[in-house]
């Protein structure tokens, strides 16, 4: 991984041995995500792992890390234990203790003993198993560079929204944990009506600008902190809503294609008509599968588009 980001440069270290990091940008925003870092949690950041560069943000007091779904900081690794270590936060410092894991936990090259606690520093890298972690505490601007290392990865280029990847390994993982915690969890999968026709009739530009429109009027507008929306390619996106059964995420749906459905697409002084297909499911004790409920939201979206589109379906 460079330890140089394509939009800061380091200009030499100081006496403590800190990076001075200049950032390029619009002022208002880097102001806004210079103070966003500043009241950031300290966290823990995927070096060498799956999502690498994903930031797991330490909240609480007290976390577990491990396999297991229902761990406060879940790993899909099968070296790391279900039980792998705890995070604890005391005046202060973030303290690490390992919990006993069959493959060990180590911090900057050093096993701890069963048991054995360290008092985690800025940059301690920790690995538990295969998988490695850069620790950050609160409030440092490296959390910023990290965090946009993570989301350039995992982002869709033309809408900003997560890309296919991404999505996939979310969906196993809020599966797993909504069947462990018996908790609600639904799926809405969608796509844009005749979309070919607005690329054929107005150019592939003005689809772009649509497809663009679309993900910033839900992002602002339609998705709370912890849903995950996703474009799993072309014109079909995936919204993942945890904790909401079936007829809240039809209510959630519905809402998502009327306020599409009267939108003012304009593009070149013309407006551009849009609609949206929906299909909706939720986890049940029948599906087996995160691929399986994934399947059937979009037989739900078919059958949307084949009962006359434009409408939301609810499927199982």
């Amino acid at each position: 991984m460079s330890s140089k980001p394509p939009s800061s440069q380091d200009d030499s270290n100081n006496s403590a041995g800190e990076k001075t990091t200049v950032l390029h940008g619009d002022p208002e925003t880097l102001r806004q995500e210079l103070q966003k870092a500043k009241e950031s949690e300290a966290c823990l950041i995927i070096i060498r792992g799956t999502p690498q560069g994903h930031r797991y943000f330490l909240t609480q007091n007290e976390m577990t890390i491990g396999r297991d779904p229902v761990a406060d900081i879940s790993v899909a690794d099968q070296s790391v234990s279900r039980k792998h270590a705890q995070i604890s936060k005391t005046g202060g410092q973030v303290k690490l203790t390992d919990l006993g894991s069959a493959n060990g936990t180590s911090v900057n090259g050093n096993k701890l003993a069963a048991g054995d606690a360290v008092i985690l520093a800025k940059e301690d890298m920790v690995k538990l198993g295969n998988s490695i972690f850069k620790f950050l505490p609160a409030g440092v601007l490296e959390t910023l560079y990290y965090g946009n290392l993570g989301d350039a990865a995992n982002m869709d280029r033309l809408t900003g929204v997560y890309n296919k990847g991404f999505l996939l390994e979310a969906l196993d993982a809020e599966f797993k944990r909504a069947r462990a915690l018996h908790t609600d969890f639904s799926v809405i999968f969608f796509d844009l009506d005749h979309f070919k026709k607005i690329n054929d009739t107005a150019g592939h530009e003005a689809g772009d600008f649509v497809l663009q429109e679309i993900t910033t009027l839900i992002r602002s507008s339609h998705l709370r902190p912890k849903d995950v929306f996703a474009r799993y390619g072309g014109e079909e996106f995936v919204i993942l809503l945890g904790n909401t059964n079936a007829q809240a995420a039809q209510a959630a749906a519905e809402k998502i294609r009327a306020s599409i459905e009267t939108h003012a697409f304009i593009y070149e002084g013309k407006r551009l008509p849009v609609t949206v297909s929906m299909g909706v499911t939720e986890i049940s004790t029948s599906v087996g599968s995160a691929q399986t409920l994934l399947r059937q939201a979009d037989k739900a979206l078919y059958a949307a588009k084949n009962g006359g589109r434009n409408r939301v379906v609810v499927e199982g």
